[in-house]
């Protein structure tokens, strides 16, 4: 079921895109992941998400994106013998053309969670990918 929400939810964005691909096939697939636990303890409501998604997200990229939910697992590189941590981990995917307007609006929200939510990462992958419509 979740697969299947999953396309439902890619294939609205990438209709949605509408003449964000006009003329061409090629695009890039970003993928981020937030991870969802807080350093002090507890972890992003549901509030806090909502506000994220309304805040970072939508304003760089209003033609849309999916959200899932996932559970991660990440050990900090920078430390040695870093404890494994584990949490609930929220994803965005992201079709969009291949700019450095769009490259940008990846970092400022990957900067906007880290900075609002005292992240030390946001894991983030990129593939060229062809759109089917």
């Amino acid at each position: 079921m979740r697969h299947f929400l999953f396309m439902v939810g890619l294939a609205v964005a990438l209709i949605g895109s509408g003449g964000a691909f006009a003329g061409t096939a090629d695009a890039v697939e970003t993928t981020l992941y937030f991870g969802l636990d807080l350093p002090g303890g507890g972890t992003v409501s549901e509030e806090q998400w909502s506000g994220f998604l309304a805040d970072a997200v939508t304003p760089r990229f209003p033609d849309g994106f999916t959200v899932l939910d996932g559970y991660g697992q990440w050990r900090d590189p920078g430390m040695a013998d870093a404890p494994i941590v584990r949490e609930k981990t929220r994803v965005i995917v992201i079709v969009h053309p291949e700019t450095s307007a769009a490259e940008g609006a990846i970092g400022e929200i990957k900067s906007f969670y880290k900075t609002s939510f005292g992240q030390k990462s946001v894991f983030h992958t990129q593939a060229q990918v062809r759109v089917v419509e």
